[in-house]
């Protein structure tokens, strides 16, 4: 059994979490919830046991069922699996390119967002390969074809087997297929 502090601890934590995830400030919260901001904050601080009305107040505010803001957030995880040659079909568009692709696995919250997602694109219809810069980190795996990477000022080699990892705020992306191909993993992070 969990003893009161621990669940003052776990409604707070869920109550931040589903907060924060819709953007929501604790003032904006506590005034869709009927509520104060200071017990919205007392809450989230586990300094206060709420009551099931104000529980379920803050629920409906939050559009989840009251069990959300009673779940441990271990149990309530969005767990992603994707059988081999499966993922959400989806497309890249650019002015002189795109791109199909499967997205492998999608995760956001107040932590950040990650992505992940195998793409194939083929040297006939590469056209003007995009460029990214963006906060947080990419890691990307090449599975068949080769290609060179470019990422900050250095430009890489890419072939089956190799791997690279950087820091997204350098500008990055692919400077040319040099194969008829290049299929490969990728991983994104952003922050919050």
């Amino acid at each position: 059994m969990i003893d009161k502090p621990a669940i003052d601890l776990a409604v707070g934590q869920a109550l931040n979490r589903l907060r924060m995830e819709r953007g929501l400030t604790v003032t904006s919260l506590a005034t869709r919830a009927g509520v104060s901001p200071a017990m919205v904050s007392r809450i989230e601080k586990a300094q206060v046991s709420p009551s099931l009305a104000t529980l379920s107040a803050l629920a409906g505010a939050l559009s989840v069922p009251v069990m959300a803001l009673l779940a441990e957030h271990e149990q309530a995880a969005d767990i992603y699996y994707v059988k081999e040659g499966q993922g959400l079909p989806s497309r890249r568009v650019t002015p002189d390119h795109s791109h199909d692709y499967l997205l492998l696995g999608k995760h956001g919250g107040p932590g950040g967002r990650f992505d992940a997602a195998r793409i194939r694109i083929e040297a006939a219809d590469a056209g003007t390969l995009p460029g990214y810069q963006h906060e947080g980190y990419a890691f990307i795996h090449v599975l068949s074809g080769a290609a060179t990477y470019r990422c900050g000022g250095e430009v890489i080699p890419l072939g089956p087997g190799d791997s690279v990892s950087f820091d997204a705020k350098l500008p990055h992306g692919f400077a040319e297929i040099t194969g008829d191909h290049i299929e490969f993993l990728t991983v994104t992070s952003r922050p919050a």
